[in-house]
C-alpha cells in the first residue's frame, strides 16, 4: 500500500517553497524511509509495513481490519502535517500513482478500497492525468491531450473504458500506460530518495536532568549517532553547536524569580581541526558545561554540526609523530576551564600602537607543507656586520613605579623599585634622550597617552655601573614608569 501526501500551500503558492518543499519530505520520511517526491507539492511513500503499528493485531486478515489500519496511518499523517503548519491532502491507495491522482483530486484524507479504483477516479477530468507518471515527455503529451480532445475523452472513466486494442493500435504504448493510469491500476517501482542528510540530533527528555553525569549520557548517545553520520558521508565537523532548553517556570539557583531564568541557552564549541569522534567531542562538551553549568533543570538537548572535509595528513617514514591534535583540544579545554577561555592560546600583537597591545589567538593546526614553507621565510640567511648596534629592552611586567626628579623639563635624577622585587634603580640621570610622545584611542574610555625617555643612570649602590632604561610618563594620571632596561 502507498500513501501520497498533497501540499496545498505550495500549489495555492505557485512557486515551489524550499521550507514547505523541505518539510513535506521530512513528514513522508517520519512515517516511512521509502519515499518519492515526484514534484514539489508531492511525495509518494510505501506503508505497507505501517499497518502493524496501526492496526488491531498483526494477525488480523478481515478487510475492515486492514482498512481502519489504514485509515489510522493517513489521519495520522495529516494529523502531523497540521502540527507542521501545512495544508495537506493524503490519499491511500493499492498503487503510488492511483494515491497521487486521488490527493491531488480530494481534500482531506482519502482512503481507497480494493475494487474501487475505477469507481473513485471515473469523474475526474482527463486534465489531471499526470503524463509525467507514464514518462511521456511535454511535447508528446500535447499531441495525445488533442487526440483525447477529437475522440471526446472528458474524463478518466471515458479513457477507462476504450478498448485496449483500439488504444495500443492508435497511441501505442504510451496510450495503454495512460489508460492504466486512469483506471488505477498502473504498477511500478518507487524512484527512492536519499533520507535528508542529518547534522543535527535533538531529544526532549520525559524527566527535567539537573545533574551533568545523566546529562553525559545523553549527549554521548546524540554525539554517537551525530558522529555515524558524518562517517557515512565521509565528513567531520569543526563546529559544533549545543542547545539546551531549560524547564519553563524552572527557577535558577540563587534566584527568587522566575524571570531570571534562561530558558534556552546556546554553546558553541570551535574546534581547529575537523574532528568526528565522538567521545573527544563530549569531552569537549562537557568542559564548556562545566565551564558554565546551566542555571536551571534541562528539558530538551540539541546538537548540530557543521559538516566540513575531514583532515588530511601524511607523515614522513623519519619524521617523528607529532601530539594528535585531539589530545591538544582537551588540554587547551581543560586550560580553558581553569583560567578562562580568553587566556588560553597564543599571543598576537594587536594593529596598533598601544604599547604592549595583544591579544590571546587560538591554537591552529597547519598543513605540513605551510609550516615548513613559513619557516624558511622565518629564518634567512643574514649576518649582522656590527655587533655593537645590537641591543635587547627587558620589559617589567607590570612596570616599577618611579619617582622623577626634572630639570628644565628633562628627567635628572630616578628612583625606581619592583612591587615584587627588591630590586630597584636609583641615581642620576646623566644622559637622557627624548620625550617621544605617543597617544591614541582618544574616543574610548581607556585612552592612552605617554612621554618616553631613555635614560641612562648612574647607579648610587654601584658608583662605577651605569644603567641603560625607558622612562615614561603616564600623561592620564601623570605618574613616573620604569618600563625596561637595556641590554
Amino acid at each position: 500500500m502507498f500513501a501520497c501526501i498533497y501540499c496545498r500551500s505550495v500549489s495555492e503558492s505557485g512557486l515551489a517553497d524550499t521550507g514547505n518543499g523541505a518539510a513535506l519530505v521530512g513528514l513522508a520520511f517520519t512515517f516511512s524511509p521509502l519515499v518519492e517526491q515526484t514534484n514539489a507539492d508531492t511525495v509518494v511513500l510505501d506503508i505497507s509495513g505501517q499497518r502493524l503499528l496501526f492496526g488491531r493485531t498483526p494477525s488480523a486478515e478481515t478487510w475492515e481490519a486492514d482498512d481502519e489500519a489504514l485509515r489510522k496511518i493517513a489521519k495520522a499523517i495529516a494529523q502531523r502535517g497540521q502540527e507542521l503548519k501545512l495544508k495537506i491532502n493524503v490519499a491511500v491507495g493499492a498503487n503510488p500513482d492511483l494515491a497521487i491522482h486521488v490527493a491531488r483530486a480530494f481534500k482531506g484524507v482519502t482512503v481507497i478500497n480494493v475494487r474501487e479504483e475505477v469507481s473513485k477516479l471515473e469523474n475526474l477530468s482527463i486534465k489531471r492525468l499526470d503524463y509525467s507518471l507514464a514518462a511521456i515527455e511535454a511535447k508528446r503529451a500535447t499531441e495525445i491531450q488533442e487526440t483525447f480532445l477529437l475522440w471526446g475523452v472528458r474524463t478518466f472513466g471515458d479513457l477507462a473504458r476504450l478498448p485496449l486494442s483500439g488504444v495500443a493500435e492508435r497511441l501505442g504504448q504510451d496510450g495503454v500506460r495512460l489508460q492504466k493510469l486512469a483506471q488505477g491500476k498502473s504498477d511500478r517501482q518507487l524512484k527512492l530518495m536519499r533520507p535528508p542528510i542529518g547534522f543535527a540530533q535533538s531529544l526532549d527528555l520525559e524527566h527535567p536532568i539537573t545533574e551533568l553525569e545523566p546529562l553525559s549520557f545523553i549527549l554521548s548517545r546524540l554525539l554517537n549517532q551525530l558522529c555515524a553520520n558524518l562517517h557515512e558521508y565521509a565528513l567531520a565537523t569543526n563546529e559544533l553547536r549545543l542547545r539546551l532548553v531549560s524547564e519553563p517556570g524552572a527557577v535558577a539557583t540563587g534566584s527568587s524569580d522566575t524571570s531570571d531564568v534562561i530558558s534556552e541557552s546556546e554553546r558553541i564549541v570551535t574546534l581547529p581541526i575537523p574532528m568526528r569522534n565522538p567521545k573527544t567531542l563530549l569531552r569537549l562538551l562537557l568542559f564548556e558545561i562545566e565551564r558554565e553549568p546551566p542555571q536551571a533543570p534541562i528539558v530538551s538537548v540539541a546538537i548540530s554540526a557543521q559538516p566540513v572535509k575531514p583532515r588530511a595528513s601524511q607523515t614522513g617514514l623519519f619524521i617523528p609523530l607529532a601530539p594528535e591534535p585531539e589530545k591538544l583540544e582537551i588540554t587547551l579545554a581543560r586550560l580553558a576551564k581553569l583560567v578562562g577561555t580568553e587566556n588560553v592560546g597564543s599571543p598576537e600583537i594587536v594593529d596598533t600602537h598601544r604599547p604592549d597591545a595583544f591579544r590571546m589567538k587560538r591554537f591552529r593546526s597547519e598543513a605540513r607543507g605551510q609550516r615548513s614553507k613559513v619557516r624558511r621565510k622565518a629564518n634567512p640567511q643574514f649576518a649582522i656586520n656590527d655587533r655593537q648596534c645590537v641591543m635587547g629592552l627587558r620589559i617589567f611586567r607590570p612596570p616599577w613605579r618611579a619617582e622623577v626628579q626634572l630639570r628644565h623639563g628633562q628627567p635628572r635624577r630616578i628612583n625606581a623599585r619592583g612591587a615584587q622585587t627588591s630590586v630597584g634603580i636609583r641615581g642620576d640621570v646623566i644622559q637622557a634622550a627624548g620625550p617621544w610622545r605617543a597617544s591614541g584611542d582618544w574616543w574610548r574610555s581607556d585612552v592612552w597617552a605617554r612621554d618616553e625617555w631613555d635614560v641612562a643612570v648612574a647607579d648610587a649602590t654601584s658608583p662605577e655601573s651605569e644603567v641603560v632604561c625607558r622612562i615614561y610618563r603616564d600623561l592620564t594620571n601623570e605618574r613616573w614608569f620604569v618600563e625596561g632596561i637595556y641590554d
